[in-house]
């Protein structure tokens, strides 16, 4: 069997911020993303500072416990709700942290 190569993320790139580089980071992050519903994952290599990568790492977790919720609850539920405010909590960090763009926001 052929060993998947991991794909590379750098959060250190906000000062190369172009279309190209943000519509390649939004497919990284939702093959990443994909992969948690799956028992497929993306190997993903993230650089980045410590607190750059923590808050990565933080938002997904939060964007996947979100997604999880919706589709337990409905997009109504208290719980789907609570999960929500804490996904806009961790995508602010992140925001910050990377001056990128989380690329799920609607």
């Amino acid at each position: 069997m052929q060993e998947l190569v991991p794909t590379e993320i750098n959060l250190n790139a906000a000062n190369k911020l172009d279309e190209s580089f943000l519509v390649t980071f939004a497919r990284l992050a939702k093959g990443l993303l994909k992969g948690l519903f799956t028992d497929a994952p993306t190997p993903v290599k993230i650089k980045g500072t410590a607190s750059q990568v923590n808050a990565f790492t933080r938002a997904i977790e939060k964007e996947k416990k979100y997604m999880d919720a919706y589709i337990k609850y409905g997009l109504n539920d208290q719980r789907t709700l609570s999960n929500r405010h804490l996904l806009n909590r961790a995508v602010e960090s992140f925001e910050k942290e990377t001056g990128m763009r989380w690329p799920f926001t609607g």
